[in-house]
């Protein structure tokens, strides 16, 4: 089987993209290759992991120019890499037809949320969480989904739940911006187990989108062999990054 060649599109600090790079690296994600690294953000702490594990690397500043105008040269870089799939981990700019139609089906996103809950345009991570906090709810999460026309949505691959912890909302009551960065800590840990399932199940092409009622919906075509393959080597990242509390697999 080819290797799937993956640019990752990051903003932020790059957690999800340290993941990515760490299963690829553990030999727990298979047959894929993160080629390149994509930022919109000069300050990205994605940079500084991509120079660590000398991952190509571009920064392509959105602002001044059309979107349509901005995703042509991104489309360039992406062909001159012969780039597969788009993993946006962290991404904080939009999605137009011009990348979504010619990477049709082959951009995955991760929301710190369980869709439909808790979405909006260009939400940053700080805002979800505080929104989640806001609202009392005792359960959240993270989900996986294929990139339609909109960066906020699209067939659900896969979502993993989190209970909130009670101290998080003690925490909440004395001081809102700490316990948003508890509930990130919680859910960022998720994610980084998540996300690489996801890319796998892509990249071994178990994922079949079906038309239904009137939109796509994705349905994982994994069977129990290569689930128990995928927790056998998911456990050596978990060791690794010491996520052997993380019990509760994606579904």
């Amino acid at each position: 089987m080819p290797e799937t060649k993956i640019a990752v599109f990051a903003s932020g600090r790059g957690s999800n993209f340290k993941s990515i790079l760490d299963h690829v690296r553990l030999g727990v994600l298979r047959n894929c290759e993160v080629r390149l690294l994509v930022t919109n953000e000069a300050s990205a702490g994605a940079l500084s992991i991509a120079r660590e594990y000398s991952v190509p690397h571009a920064y392509m500043d959105h602002r001044g120019v059309s979107l349509y105008e901005y995703e042509q040269k991104v489309l360039e870089r992406l062909r001159e890499m012969e780039i597969d799939l788009l993993v946006m981990a962290g991404w904080n700019w939009m999605v137009g037809r011009t990348l979504s139609s010619s990477y049709e089906w082959r951009i995955m996103a991760i929301h710190p949320s369980l869709h439909p809950a808790f979405m909006g345009p260009l939400l940053s991570p700080e805002e979800v969480y505080a929104q989640v906090l806001r609202s009392g709810v005792k359960v959240t999460g993270c989900t996986v989904y294929y990139v339609s026309a909109n960066v906020d949505m699209g067939p659900i691959v896969l979502q993993s739940a989190v209970e909130i912890p009670s101290r998080v909302y003690d925490l909440y009551l004395r001081d809102a911006r700490s316990a948003v960065e508890s509930l990130r800590e919680i859910v960022s840990k998720r994610e980084h187990i998540t996300l690489p399932k996801a890319i796998q199940l892509h990249v071994d092409g178990m994922i079949e989108l079906r038309r239904l009622d009137g939109g796509y919906h994705a349905i994982v075509r994994s069977d129990e062999r290569w689930d128990e393959d995928w927790e056998g080597r998911q456990a050596i990242y978990k060791r690794f990054a010491g996520l052997v509390d993380q019990e509760r697999d994606p579904v």
